[in-house]
């Protein structure tokens, strides 16, 4: 018997081996098929790897308390649920708004009073967002006297080279991986009487053209390395921006690409499709590690890593006011920071006073988990934007960082975390001078002690009072998220 028959009917018995469903494609797709299952296959490594992430001491993990180890979890599945909506859904030919954060998708220490959106683009291609606002009123002068439903405290539009976190890597951060090209705000762009307005956004503003704009491609020097480069724009990322909660609404939007309004998105191919997969597979892990390494490196959450006998977010202290730590990153656009950690015992608070000689347009103040999350803004106090949090008599804000609720106005519950971090955020309409700049001064002090760096005629809140103060919490969140 030949060799050549041997192989045919060797040939033959494997093919008669397969399932049904295989011998019923066609060649192409047994080539797909075999691509996804690649695709699939790196997919499902990550998915191993970020939970060995959420556990192994390299990646600078929390604690492995229960409460740690359950909101690692969630964490996890948020980063992924992120992940696949950005994968999915994003096409920069066919760009739509993107919820980037939400109440599962925490991460990078987020803003509580803040909704994210994202849009992919091509930062040859030119773009049109379109929005309504609420009374605007509020963009144009500081104060505040709108009553009715108005627009959000502060909107920041920006162009950026790429989301943050995907090597796993810091480096990443000096290397200019993340780049905000160009940026517009609320307090400046145009809008009219009715909160409707435009952008256009595009490699190169229309000499014909003056309305709002952004760039989407700059050439620009990098802070990490002072070397000058093109960069061009991925995503427009969006920052709607809620002080009010009673009355803010969020935006209605739209994003089109000009030279592709009413064509067909092409379907889904397998080559594309395991790519993907592949991609969140590779990232997914790397999320996880980047944010812890950056608590522990650059936040030395934990201890002091470079040995210069300070903290970069002091214990049951807190920075002075200054722009992010990763200026020339995507955290900037004008905002500027203070942040500390707090470690209390069931017994103690952290006092926070705050004095403001030129009031800011906007103020946040948040606490974080040990994962770069905001703990529960929905059902706890566990942030406070500039209007839910009033001036006391001497002029001055008090912010209470207490397990227990001490029955006074400021109060911001740790939601049961022994230790975390905390962070407050500052825009002003113009920045003032130095001298003019937030002022704080923290107060480490036992419960029964508060009376003592607390104005005597700090706002008593009852029972009764807190659950109102929770209850408008709970309606913003549902409205602004639109949990329904």
């Amino acid at each position: 018997m030949g060799s050549s028959f041997r192989q045919r009917l060797a040939a033959v018995a494997a093919i008669l081996a397969l399932p049904a469903s295989v011998l019923a494609m066609e060649p192409d797709a047994v080539v797909a098929g075999k691509r996804l299952d690649e695709g699939w296959r790196a997919f499902s490594s990550g998915l191993q790897e970020a939970q060995r992430s959420l556990l192994d001491p390299q990646y600078f993990p929390p604690p492995p308390t229960e409460r740690n180890l359950a909101e690692g979890y969630r964490y996890l599945l948020g980063h992924l649920e992120r992940m696949i909506q950005l994968e999915m859904r994003q096409d920069p030919r066919f760009p739509e708004f993107h919820r980037s954060m939400d109440m599962l998708r925490k991460w990078t220490g987020e803003n509580p009073d803040t909704m994210y959106l994202k849009a992919r683009i091509d930062g040859t291609g030119y773009y049109k967002v379109t929005g309504k606002a609420a009374d605007t009123g509020e963009w144009r002068d500081s104060a505040r006297f709108v009553q009715g439903p108005k627009a959000p405290r502060l909107v920041t539009f920006q162009t950026i080279t790429d989301v943050p976190g995907a090597s796993g890597e810091l480096a990443e951060m000096a290397a200019c991986a993340s780049m905000t090209l160009d940026f517009t705000n609320s307090l400046q762009m145009q809008a009219d009487a009715d909160g409707r307005f435009e952008i256009l956004i595009g490699p190169e503003r229309p000499s014909d053209y003056n309305g709002n704009f952004l760039l989407s491609r700059k050439r620009m020097i990098c802070p990490g390395t002072g070397k000058e480069s093109d960069y061009e724009a991925l995503w427009l990322s969006v920052r709607e921006i809620f002080s009010d909660w009673e009355r803010e609404q969020p935006l209605d939007m739209d994003i089109v690409r000009l030279d592709a309004v009413g064509e067909n998105r092409p379907p889904i191919t397998a080559e594309e499709m395991a790519a993907r997969l592949a991609k969140i597979g590779a990232e997914l892990p790397n999320q996880i590690r980047f944010w812890s390494r950056l608590q522990e490196v650059d936040l030395e959450l934990q201890r002091d890593v470079n040995g210069d006998g300070r903290r970069a977010m002091p214990v049951n202290g807190i920075n002075p006011v200054a722009p992010a730590f990763t200026a020339g990153g995507v955290s900037g656009a004008r905002q500027l920071y203070a942040g500390g950690k707090f470690e209390l015992a069931p017994d103690e608070a952290l006092v926070i006073k705050l004095l403001t000689p030129v009031e800011p347009h906007y103020i946040g103040f948040q606490l974080n988990t040990l994962w770069f999350e905001g703990p529960d803004q929905q059902n706890y106090v566990s942030s406070l934007s500039g209007q839910q949090l009033a001036r006391a008599s001497d002029g001055a804000r008090y912010y209470v960082i207490a397990h227990e609720d001490p029955g006074v106005q400021g109060w911001v519950a740790t939601t049961g975390l022994p230790e975390g971090s905390h962070a407050m955020r500052f825009v002003f309409r113009e920045d003032p001078p130095a001298e003019s700049m937030p002022r704080l001064e923290t107060f480490h002090v036992k419960l029964g002690e508060l009376r003592n760096v607390l104005p005597p005629d700090t706002p008593r809140m009852t029972p009764e009072m807190r659950k109102r103060e929770i209850a408008v919490r709970q309606a913003h969140i549902k409205e602004r998220w639109r949990n329904y």
